[in-house]
């Protein structure tokens, strides 16, 4: 964000005044000042719900059995002491990481819970455990239904066991429902995660979408960690690379193709937090290797401008580069601020 773009961001949240308005801008102060400490408090946090998944996608750390931590679904009553910290603050939650959010049968609650705080509230799923009689009804302001094939052979080529019927009826019920009631929301998504093996289908991912009658439909380009992955899965066509390919094609690198210099706009607005409570930076610590605190047991400014975090920023403002969270990160822009829930 330059400097004329804040003043007119500022601009636009005075006279709108969503939640969380004061904390972005001051947030944003404290990014176009390059500070390692920030005046505001995060308005956009990832939670966790669960870090187990039903499914063995061949990139995802939970999938290969590689994430290094517990498995552990975060308890209502934690979910509630980490709100009551961090909600007047916040203007939306993403209650999606390392799991299956589903799988925790008090998802559902704590939608309503966000709810209560005025947080809008999205989360992403394979679809395979939604209940939509449970869902209609919790507020839920956002989901996305992410697919990996419009056929059972090619969704399980990275969906790892999945069940693209199971999916699929889930999804179907949900849009009936949500016409049967005549609600705004949640609003639907379908999200189709392309590869090499699956390109050719995303014609008719759209037209499934458009039959389905979602309110949204997208292509979701795919996340490697290898250049071995990367020669397995990755798409022939360039729009759909979030690496440099001419330094994968001539060099054999594995390199983000935007990244924005040493400055990262998403952790002086936002972070992740674990099941277990555990604040890291963002959602590139899968593993959990880069914990700021745990906000079940310490305060969100003790954590968020803490001696971790500061140290943290510190090192992405000197050298991104040479941060190896940041390795093979695109870059993210400030988070949307929506107006109500």
């Amino acid at each position: 964000m330059t400097i004329p773009g804040f003043f007119r961001r500022c601009y636009e949240l005075i006279i709108k005044r969503p939640k969380g308005s004061l904390d972005f801008i001051l947030d944003t102060v404290s990014y176009l000042a390059k500070s390692s400490g920030v005046l505001g408090m995060p308005v956009a946090v990832t939670i966790e719900p669960t870090n187990r998944c039903n499914l063995r996608c061949p990139v995802c750390e939970t999938g290969t059995g590689i994430l290094g931590r517990p498995k552990k679904d975060m308890t209502l009553e934690e979910f509630r002491i980490i709100l009551e910290k961090i909600g007047r603050h916040l203007n939306s939650i993403l209650l999606y990481f390392m799991g299956e959010p589903f799988l925790n049968k008090d998802t559902y609650e704590m939608i309503r819970m966000a709810g209560k705080y005025g947080i809008y509230t999205s989360v992403c799923t394979n679809g395979e455990f939604v209940d939509p009689d449970k869902l209609i009804g919790t507020g839920l302001n956002e989901i996305s239904f992410q697919i990996g094939g419009i056929t059972q052979e090619t969704h399980c080529v990275y969906r790892v066991g999945a069940n693209l019927e199971k999916c699929l009826t889930n999804l179907r019920k949900l849009v009936a429902l949500k016409r049967e009631r005549k609600t705004a929301n949640p609003k639907i998504l379908m999200g189709f995660i392309v590869m090499k093996h699956n390109e050719k289908e995303i014609p008719e991912f759209l037209k499934l979408a458009r039959e389905i009658g979602v309110d949204g439909a997208s292509v979701v380009e795919p996340c490697v960690r290898t250049p071995e992955q990367a020669r397995e899965m990755l798409p022939t066509e360039d729009k759909y690379w979030l690496y440099d390919r001419r330094a994968f094609e001539e060099k054999g690198l594995l390199l983000p193709r935007v990244t924005g210099g040493d400055s990262c706009p998403w952790i002086y607005y936002s972070m992740t937090i674990t099941a277990a409570g555990d604040v890291v930076p963002c959602c590139r610590d899968a593993k959990g290797e880069y914990v700021m605190g745990n906000l079940l047991r310490q305060g969100l400014g003790e954590i968020w401008n803490g001696r971790r975090f500061r140290a943290f920023r510190k090192s992405v403002l000197k050298s991104k580069k040479k941060a190896a969270l940041c390795r093979l990160c695109s870059g993210y822009r400030p988070p949307v601020l929506y107006n109500g829930n």
